[in-house]
């Protein structure tokens, strides 16, 4: 940044530099921030390709929903029509809701077996969901592949927990499949550059986890 080029300076222009300064710096910072959104999107992108690959020919053992944002559900029941054996996992449900009435509103009754859903309503965020699905998975024995579906900026979020939270012992194969998102809405861009901050938030709590005791391992 701007130094001192002169060995007596005047307030005035002290002042002037500093404002200079931390203008350029404000500048830097939002640079280097929007790049990070920009690699959350290419992140997801990314993994679309790989679980897109995976599941070419195969149906993975369970498909995983994560709430928070409104479209994710459609999608992943819409995705579902693809996987015919696949089980469907919905983590963090409203308290109030059931499986008929999210899917009511969706008008796809009949077009996807009922049997084929369970829902959970205890996760609040995001490791909670994380760690629901890994309980869930733990249950069910024959559950090895799951595809978690979410908004495009909220993938990386997911997969950096998966990774902390899943044990050796697990052996599950994890995919992700991003729902894209529309950043001419100014809405949706302000939750991308919100993620930033949670992601970080999100590390020093991992950082912090016991890993002697991991309540997704109950």
């Amino acid at each position: 940044m701007f130094k001192k080029h002169y060995i007596f300076e005047t307030s005035a222009t002290r002042s002037k530099r500093y404002l200079i300064n931390a203008c350029l710096s404000l500048v830097l910072f939002f640079l280097v921030y929007t790049i990070c959104c920009f690699i959350f999107i290419l992140v997801s992108n990314s993994e679309n390709e790989v679980t897109r690959g995976a599941f070419f020919q195969k149906n993975p053992d369970l498909l995983v929903v994560f709430t928070g944002d409104t479209g994710r559900i459609p999608f992943a029941l819409d995705k579902a029509k693809e996987y015919p054996s696949s089980q469907i996992f919905i983590t963090g449900v409203y308290a109030k809701n059931s499986i008929m009435t999210l899917i009511a509103p969706l008008g796809i009754e009949g077009e996807i077996d009922l049997n084929r859903l369970e829902i959970d309503h205890l996760a609040r965020n995001t490791v909670e969901n994380v760690v629901a699905t890994l309980r869930f998975m733990r249950k069910k024995k024959n559950h090895k592949t799951a595809m978690v579906i979410s908004h495009d900026y909220h993938i990386m979020r997911i997969k950096i927990i998966v990774d902390k939270l899943m044990t050796e012992e697990d052996g599950y194969d994890f995919y992700y499949y991003g729902v894209r998102t529309d950043y001419t809405n100014f809405r949706n861009l302000k939750i991308l550059y919100k993620e930033v901050f949670k992601l970080a938030r999100t590390y020093l709590f991992l950082m912090l986890w016991d890993t002697g005791f991991s309540p997704a391992q109950n």
